[in-house]
């Protein structure tokens, strides 16, 4: 799939708005703390690093936002695919025990005010995520939006994922609505990129990378949730 081209974020942020398209993990839910966890403690088991546990600053640059199969070709590439998988399945199996107890807690500030703005202006949403489906689902499921998105797109089930926009692109698709008139809200430089490769206005969430990281990655704006003031002067802007 093909990205439209790109304009300039100042005339995207002059065009009135046709829908939202929104990541999962970090975005939606502050899941990242959850996710790190869980790597740190099953690379330990696998004396991964010389048995030294992950930090921070590596679960941000070499795991939050990416797809499965390209993490575990970074960290283990002499492992046969059929391995990395069936690692992959277990980490994702052992994050969704551990996410279940605390997801709604976790859902980000902001996200039922913006919602109800959303649904009064009967503006169309799509989820997009490079989380397998069964993780998305338990998301959304866990902090009560799964009936608020009209398609929910996972980067596997795409021709390729983040950072290609081709989930997104794949989500105004199926809405039926030129990505250029769309907000795209991620977490990730990764995803960030695939907002930005589709043409959308893409706002950063700061829930786990740094604000001049996000900008790097092309965000337009960057904001601390979705109480920010900042966003509320956007989207006012724009109605």
């Amino acid at each position: 799939m093909v990205a439209t081209l790109i304009t300039s974020s100042e005339s995207l942020s002059n065009t009135a708005l046709s829908g939202f398209l929104f990541d999962i993990d970090g975005t939606l839910v502050n899941s990242d703390p959850i996710h790190q966890a869980v790597f740190r403690e099953l690379l330990l088991e696998e004396g991964f690093n010389d048995k030294k546990p992950i930090d921070e600053e590596f679960f941000r640059l070499r795991i939050a936002g990416r797809q499965n199969a390209m993490i575990m070709a970074d960290l283990f590439p002499e492992w046969p695919i059929s391995k990395r998988q069936k690692w992959s399945i277990k980490k994702e199996a052992r994050f969704r025990e551990v996410a279940a107890s605390s997801m709604l807690e976790r859902k980000m500030p902001g996200l039922d005010k913006l919602k109800t703005w959303i649904l009064d202006k009967n503006l169309p949403r799509a989820a997009v995520t490079n989380a397998p489906r069964l993780n998305a689902v338990a998301m959304l499921g866990g902090i009560a939006c799964e009936s608020f998105f009209q398609t929910l797109i996972i980067g596997d089930e795409c021709t390729a994922p983040k950072p290609q926009p081709d989930p997104y692109l794949t989500a105004c698709k199926n809405l039926g609505v030129d990505a250029s008139r769309c907000i795209v809200f991620e977490d990730s430089p990764s995803g960030a990129r695939a907002g930005v490769a589709a043409g959308a206005f893409v706002i950063g969430i700061l829930s786990g990378q740094e604000e001049a990281t996000l900008l790097e990655a092309g965000c337009s704006l960057v904001i601390k949730d979705f109480e920010d003031t900042k966003l509320w002067t956007h989207l006012e802007s724009r109605s």
